[in-house]
Order: structure tokens, then C-alpha cells, then sequence
């Protein structure tokens, strides 16, 4: 019932995404040999939230309640990267999926604006074939030609979009996580602080 419900922004005051890669260690110290990946690159996230009034430490506190620990997901968007740097691009309005390279870890998109920029570090999603949510980063710069079709590298590497609504955004571009450990709550005399991990769930 609760899976994929959106989290509260309100007082989150640092989120660290990390980028986590499995892939076996280099053979040798130089680098030699050969790297081999042996699962999907993933997504961490460690969330810190001051609270400001009682009830706002209960809206947070029911939040992750209705987690159940790791059984319902849920989705969060990072929150100091909210929208593009491309300053002229104001809405997700018309922006499409056309396709992916899974190969080389690209997406292709339409709607995007011609002429806009995809800036390094800019988060995009979209909605997965599992009903889920694929969330990554641009990891090299790239402009929209004349008609606003771009194809970006991002990292991790995307998955199979949803049949008919992968609905792409780049504002507040939502990934999908369950926590990774009990949240640590902090209840005193005006001053009350939730912290949390998170794994990213791949779907």
C-alpha cells in the first residue's frame, strides 16, 4: 500500500548520493587485468533532516513507520540537484523517452528544448518496466539540436523504460529506495533530528 510513496523535502538539510559500482578489483596494484562487472551499479543515499515542530517530527516519523523497515519502498528526489542548470529550461513539458543504449549508457530524449544544455551532474528519471523508477546523473555535457532531441551519458546504466508512461523529468527527478537500517531518531527539549540510509531498489 505504501510502496513508492513520496517522502517529505521539508528539512532535509544534507542528502548524500553515492555512487556504488560492483565490478571484481584489477588484478594487479598498476591497474593491469581485467575489471568485470558482477551486478547492476546502484545508488545509496544518507539523509539528514532537522525538524522544526512537533508535528513535523510525527509527519516524518509516520513516514518511516509506514516503511516497514525494508518492506514498502519509497521515492525521493535529490534534493540540491531540483531541477537542470540550464537556467532557460522551465518545465518537463513535452519531454519524452525515445529510446536507451544500455551498452553505452545512454538515453535518448525528445522535447527537450532546442538549443538547451544537459549540464554534468544534472539528474534525470524516468519509470521502469517494472513499474519503478531509474534515476541517474549526466556525466558528460551535451546541447539539444534545432528540434530539441539530445542523447546524454549518464551513469548508472538505464533500464528497460515502462511500455506506455515512462514519464521522464528532469525537475526533481525521483529514484526509488528502502532503507537500509533502522532511522535514528532523535527526540529533546525543542530539538528533534531523524536521520536515515537507503538503497536504491532496482526494478
Amino acid at each position: 500500500m505504501f510502496t513508492r510513496e513520496l517522502a517529505p523535502s521539508f528539512g532535509i538539510v544534507e542528502a548524500t548520493w553515492e555512487e556504488n559500482d560492483n565490478q571484481t578489483s584489477a588484478f594487479s596494484n598498476d591497474g593491469a587485468g581485467d575489471v568485470l562487472e558482477v551486478a547492476e551499479p546502484f545508488w545509496t543515499i544518507n539523509v539528514k533532516v532537522e525538524v522544526i515542530s512537533e508535528d513535523h517530527f510525527d509527519e516524518w516519523d509516520a513516514f518511516l513507520a509506514r516503511r516497514r523497515l525494508q518492506e514498502c519502498s519509497f521515492t525521493i528526489w535529490r534534493s540540491l540537484r531540483v531541477r537542470p542548470r540550464d537556467r532557460l529550461i522551465l518545465s518537463d513539458a513535452g519531454l519524452a523517452l525515445e529510446g536507451i543504449n544500455v551498452a553505452n549508457s545512454q538515453i535518448s530524449l525528445t522535447g527537450y528544448g532546442a538549443g538547451r544544455a544537459a549540464s554534468i551532474g544534472d539528474m534525470i528519471s524516468y519509470r521502469t518496466l517494472g513499474g519503478g523508477y531509474w534515476v541517474g546523473k549526466v556525466v558528460t555535457p551535451a546541447t539539444a539540436n534545432g528540434v530539441g532531441a539530445i542523447t546524454v551519458n549518464v551513469w548508472p546504466r538505464p533500464w528497460a523504460p515502462h511500455a506506455t508512461t515512462p514519464d521522464p523529468r528532469r525537475f526533481r527527478a525521483l529514484g526509488e529506495f528502502r532503507l537500509a537500517k533502522p532511522p535514528k531518531k532523535t527526540q529533546g527539549n525543542k530539538n528533534w533530528r531523524i536521520s536515515f540510509e537507503a538503497e536504491q531498489v532496482l526494478a
